[in-house]
């Protein structure tokens, strides 16, 4: 029943959303809104007028504005893809002999807004101090505080604080441009807002606010005022939270802002369950999750679903918390193989830009070739002249003998790397081999003492029972036979539970692992989150297999622990279709599985999940994290 209904919203959300409507209002607040129809691009006039532009600045007016249009609806591809697109058109130029330096700073701008919005901070880095390099505060007092907070913003994201400040105290005290003064007072405001500094943050962002009022950059102000609303939700403020929360939705569905709308209504819809107004936090959270699925935003829609999926489960309605669970893990999915094509699509631009470089860089070599060719006949006729050709031969036997030398210097320093690396490798395999023998000596230790018990008291039993079976008559009292039978009986069943940890018998199985991640979660920087579903049904599996799913997630938790540098990790533990899935995410480093041999820790996973008859499956890839999914049959 509850799935008809869900089923029913999300289909009238849609019809909705469709035709551009609104709903009846409930206490002034206009719920069942949808953005209708989105737009993803520059109007088609600008395209048009870029392919008939002739000269250079007229194409890079037209590739700024269609990029700024970009920026401002949030298309991180489409903003990197034309910030390269000016830097290709500035090489051109370049090729040419003429250098414009303005629009190549404003090439870097473009691409690292790009990378911020992607998350990719030290890439963002490189293009803002590229920027900087080539634009100084006397030739574009704009572009040079752009740049400037844009490092100062990539600073704060990694929160190495101490790095933004004086970037920050800089703009304030040497801009005249109010939008920059209010810019650097509001990442003052998000540098105490990380810090969890509320009485330092706000005066911060009401300054910023201030500064920022006549500023065409509306988005600013509204992710400003997101912050002050959590603000007063931590403070428990929560009815002027929403009135704040409001404004930011109403203004960002009015503007096309996807994301802030999106992250807007996430917190009204938190403000309603923190009130325990469960029906209104639910329709605004639905209405948000059909319009995050029209525009295909499979981030954000992420977000809304474990945010739906925590508001069923506080309502205990389990049902649909385990159907938008299993909608959550296919949008994880899709996000993983979108980034690996976004990796595919951005190795070609590269290749694409490499191909142009190469070019350029052949020209410019023909072009030296002729100066030199010029230079080499000047040269020889003076050598002629003056009977410089004579010390010519001694020098160029000197320089022979110094690049032999040079040349023995380098086979030496390439035979100690490959010597070093040869050393290490045996380290490695030295290690591993220690871990393996230490492995083997305590199993054979196990089946040592196992065969010892059955020789000396089950084996000694049972001779005793089969000597009283050959004296036993038709007459005899057989009582101390049974008795004799039950004790051997007792020491098997004592010698089998020895075999399996007693944690595993004694205490639920969720409860073990709950316990193992808040000890974690203590003494770690890492936010580590287990959700089970359902658990009642998880605390009864067979105790063996319990074992091994514990140690694979001690093994997963360890090596991120140690190798990927994650901020989150997600562990869903559910039974499904007669089987046992078990997602492992986080959002770390990542690595490449093409180059990373498997270590030891993946080869005991799989060689426990062998003996389970189990599928192992692992999407990583660089800074984009790690997710794991296994399905154990039961």
């Amino acid at each position: 029943m509850h799935k008809s209904i869900f089923k029913l919203i999300f289909i009238f959300g849609l019809l909705l959303s469709q035709l551009g409507m609104s709903q009846d209002k409930d206490d002034g607040k206009t719920w069942y809104t949808a953005f209708g129809e989105t737009f993803d691009r520059a109007p088609d006039s600008l395209y048009q007028q870029l392919r008939d532009a002739d000269s250079f600045k007229d194409k890079a007016f037209f590739i700024e504005e269609i990029a700024n249009i970009h920026i401002e609806l949030g298309n991180t591809d489409s903003i990197i893809y034309y910030g390269k697109l000016l830097e290709d058109e500035n090489s051109n130029i370049q090729a040419e002999g003429v250098i414009d330096n303005l629009y190549l700073s404003k090439a870097y701008r473009i691409i690292g807004k790009g990378k911020m919005l992607q998350g990719l901070f030290d890439e963002a880095m490189k293009y803002y101090l590229k920027g900087l390099e080539i634009t100084k505060i006397t030739n574009s007092p704009y572009l040079y505080f752009t740049h400037s907070l844009g490092l100062a913003s990539v600073y704060i994201n990694k929160e190495e604080f101490e790095k933004a400040t004086p970037l920050l105290d800089n703009a304030i005290e040497s801009s005249k441009n109010s939008y920059f003064t209010g810019l650097a007072k509001k990442y003052y405001g998000d540098v105490y807002y990380l810090k969890r500094d509320i009485a330092k943050s706000a005066p911060y962002y009401k300054a910023a606010l201030a500064d920022l009022e006549l500023s065409p950059d509306k988005k600013i102000a509204l992710d400003i005022k997101l912050n002050l609303g959590t603000m007063d939700v931590v403070q428990k403020k929560l009815d002027e939270s929403l009135v704040l929360f409001e404004e930011v939705k109403n203004t960002a569905h009015e503007k096309k802002y996807y994301d802030l709308y999106v992250e807007a209504v996430l917190r009204i819809g938190d403000v309603y369950k923190r009130k325990k107004d469960y029906h209104n936090a639910q329709i605004i959270l639905s209405v948000a999750h059909i319009n995050s699925v029209q525009w295909d935003r499979l981030g954000l829609e992420k977000k809304i679903i474990q945010n739906l999926v925590d508001l069923y489960r506080d309502q205990e309605d389990y049902e649909n918390a385990y159907a938008l669970m299993t909608q959550y893990v296919n949008v994880s999915s899709r996000i993983v193989q979108e980034q690996k094509s976004k990796e595919i699509k951005e190795l070609e631009i590269q290749y694409q830009t490499l191909q142009k470089e190469k070019e350029i860089s052949s020209l410019q070599e023909e072009q030296l070739l002729k100066e030199s060719e010029i230079k080499r006949q000047k040269t020889i006729k003076y050598a002629i002249l003056i009977g410089f050709l004579v010390l010519l031969i001694p020098v160029t036997a000197l320089f022979i003998v110094y690049y032999q030398k040079l040349q023995a210097q380098s086979q030496l320093n390439t035979q100690q790397d490959e010597l070093n690396t040869q050393k290490v490798s045996s380290l490695i395999r030295e290690q591993e081999l220690k871990l393996v023998k230490a492995s083997v000596e305590a199993q054979d230790e196990e089946r040592t003492r196992i065969a010892r018990e059955l020789h000396d008291s089950i084996g000694g039993n049972l001779a005793a029972i089969k000597l009283q079976m050959n004296n036993l008559n038709n007459n005899a009292d057989s009582s101390a036979i049974i008795t004799q039978i039950d004790d051997t009986y007792q020491q098997v069943r004592e010698i089998s539970h020895n075999l399996i940890p007693s944690k595993f018998s004694q205490n639920a199985f969720t409860t073990l692992i709950s316990e193992y991640i808040n000890k974690l979660d203590k003494s770690s920087d890492q936010d580590i989150v287990f959700m089970p579903y359902p658990e009642e049904k998880i605390n009864a599996l067979d105790e063996s297999i319990q074992v091994e799913v514990f140690n694979i997630i001690q093994e997963l938790v360890t090596n991120t622990l140690k190798y990927a540098k994650a901020k989150n990790v997600e562990i869903h533990l559910n039974i499904h279709n007669n089987s046992l899935q078990l997602l492992f995410e986080d959002n770390g480093i990542g690595f490449d599985q093409s180059k990373t041999p498997t270590g030891i820790g993946l080869q005991n996973i799989k060689s426990r999940l062998d003996k389970l008859n189990a599928e192992l499956n692992i999407d990583s890839s660089i800074n984009h994290g790690t997710a794991v999914t296994i399905e154990i049959p039961l």
